[in-house]
């Protein structure tokens, strides 16, 4: 039998609970004669096979399961008891950042941020996100003045990014200095993360978003500041030539780029929201 996703089960532990086959969004998995958690033909790793989505490894409560070479032990723990008050805590205590040091955060630090985000959700678990970086303060100096200098020059001529005008714009640099330290662009931040996906995947839009905030989430978690930028990349679709060089293909959707680094200063504690958020409760 074909069973490309290298499903494996180690019997000893099994106790044929049933979890993994409810678990499957493919539908692979059964239970044999036995007892005991097996996988059906697996030809694809894809939306017509195997998602790739590890739930049977998740969740089986003995770690019998290994799939796609991945074994439980390796797996990070579940978070406990205490998530809810910490993930509260950091939704509600998180602030755009636009006062940046200048300075890198470390490479090795960037590599786990990454190998983590990998865990955002995405639509069938597709994961064909993609992420253009700029990881080094020295080459975000040259593309901010590069798109800084091209930005100017096109106000001079009465050209600006969309939904803005002169006066939005003067705005804008009247408020450069010390809204955004001195960048209205990219406030001022060391580095920069673009997601995107190809367009032919119906949840490019959503996914995009989902991963993009999560990156943001777990900035906060290392106080590190982010900051979601909308405004630079509506001035680099004036500048066809500059925008070439994210090497951003054509086909993909891109939603908001974020930049980020290590904040100037930390904010003491979190804003009192009013609570007046508009609900609809729905019944039927």
């Amino acid at each position: 039998m074909n069973n490309l996703a290298d499903f494996k089960v180690d019997k000893e532990m099994c106790i044929g609970c049933g979890l993994c086959v409810r678990a499957c969004p493919a539908m692979l998995i059964e239970l044999g004669q036995d007892r005991k958690a097996q996988i059906k033909e697996v030809k694809t790793l894809d939306w017509y096979g195997c998602w790739g989505c590890q739930h049977c490894l998740a969740v089986c409560p003995q770690g019998a399961v290994s799939v796609l070479g991945k074994v439980p032990e390796n797996s990070l723990p579940m978070a406990g008891d205490g998530a809810a008050k910490m993930i509260d805590s950091l939704i509600a205590g998180r602030r755009s950042c636009r006062h940046f040091q200048d300075r890198n955060v470390d490479k090795k630090e960037l590599e786990e941020m990454f190998k983590v985000l990998e865990n955002a959700p995405t639509g069938g678990n597709k994961q064909k996100a993609e992420y253009t970086l700029i990881d080094d303060r020295e080459e975000m100096k040259k593309f901010q003045k590069m798109v800084h200098d091209e930005m100017e020059r096109q106000a001079g001529e009465g050209i600006y990014a969309r939904s803005f005008d002169e006066e939005s714009y003067q705005i804008m640099k009247d408020r450069e200095q010390q809204a955004m330290n001195g960048d209205m662009l990219f406030c001022s931040a060391p580095h920069l993360l673009i997601v995107h996906m190809p367009k032919k995947f119906g949840s490019c839009g959503e996914d995009t978003t989902i991963i993009s905030t999560y990156f943001e989430l777990m900035c906060a978690a290392r106080q590190m500041g982010a900051v979601i930028l909308k405004y630079p990349l509506n001035v680099l679709n004036n500048m066809p030539e500059i925008k070439a060089k994210l090497k951003i293909p054509e086909d993909h959707h891109v939603g908001a780029a974020i930049g980020f680094g290590y904040p100037e200063f930390s904010y003491a504690r979190g804003v009192q929201k009013e609570g007046k958020a508009k609900i609809h409760r729905l019944t039927f």
